[in-house]
């Protein structure tokens, strides 16, 4: 089940709530505003449940009695009456609620996969008109070739199917965590460039490029951090201790027989 808010008009799944008196109050993830409807227990004090006069061209049925005799059931106001106005009811924003909310059409390629007119097609950042590069990322925008930054195939599906579900969260770390096991990390970063650049206000895109930085940033972290010495290496310096302790083992054995040899020749 879902409801839309009346102050960003967005659906939002209704997963929190609570009831204040004889109403039900429901707060937006998105913006933070509070909707409240009437329960129905409250409706149904206020008449909801009162039986309905029958009527004929207008006119009431004769089989229902007149209001003032014996068993009759009060006649409720026409439907064009005004209805009177009470600062309670005033005061109260209307709950759109939506059950199974009715599947939009899913947007063209070129809504998907193409930065808007007026932002550079490389780095989606915003084109002066009268420029012929990109300040930005230095494109100079006669060069530009469509093929050179297109995603793979696996990734554009991922894309599609992520734009039916674009409010659901765990479908956005879903697609990134595919896109940084293919290496298309910096892929994944321009298309929701795109994205914000035809809905700046997207809180979903915004939480998502701030997500692809950080990833972006640990993977540079990972790879820039310092290795160890290889095999070889170890190997190499493991021998070149062990020739210079041999030649060092070697070098005290001769001396110690010379300084025999001495000593005996000084001996009376």
């Amino acid at each position: 089940m879902k409801f839309q808010c009346e102050a960003c008009e967005r659906l939002i799944p209704l997963e929190s709530f609570r009831v204040e008196g004889a109403f039900l109050v429901v707060t937006c993830q998105r913006c933070g505003a509070e909707s409240r409807a009437r329960t129905a227990v409250r409706a149904a004090e206020e008449g909801v449940g009162a039986a309905q006069v029958s009527t004929v061209g207008g006119a009431p049925s004769p089989t229902h009695a007149a209001s003032g005799s014996e068993g009759s059931i009060p006649a409720r106001a026409p439907m064009n009456a005004p209805a009177a106005s009470s600062p309670e009811r005033a005061s109260v924003a209307p709950l759109r609620m939506v059950r199974g909310a009715t599947p939009q059409a899913a947007p063209d390629d070129a809504v998907l996969f193409t930065p808007p007119e007026g932002h550079c097609p490389k780095c989606v950042s915003v084109r002066r008109p009268t420029a012929t590069s990109c300040s930005q990322c230095g494109l100079v925008y006669a060069n530009f070739v469509a093929e050179d930054h297109t995603p793979s195939a696996e990734l554009m599906a991922a894309w599609r199917a992520l734009a039916a579900r674009w409010e659901e969260w765990p479908e956005h770390e879903r697609f990134l965590t595919m896109a940084m096991g293919q290496g298309e990390l910096a892929s994944a970063g321009r298309l929701y460039r795109v994205r914000l650049a035809r809905v700046p206000d997207d809180a979903m895109a915004q939480r998502a490029r701030e997500e692809v930085v950080r990833r972006a940033t640990l993977v540079v972290t990972t790879e820039a951090a310092p290795q160890g010495p290889s095999l070889l290496k170890r190997r190499l310096r493991g021998g070149a201790i062990a020739v210079l302790s041999l030649v060092v083992l070697v070098l005290l054995t001769y001396v110690m027989q010379r300084m025999r040899m001495l000593f005996a020749g000084n001996a009376p």
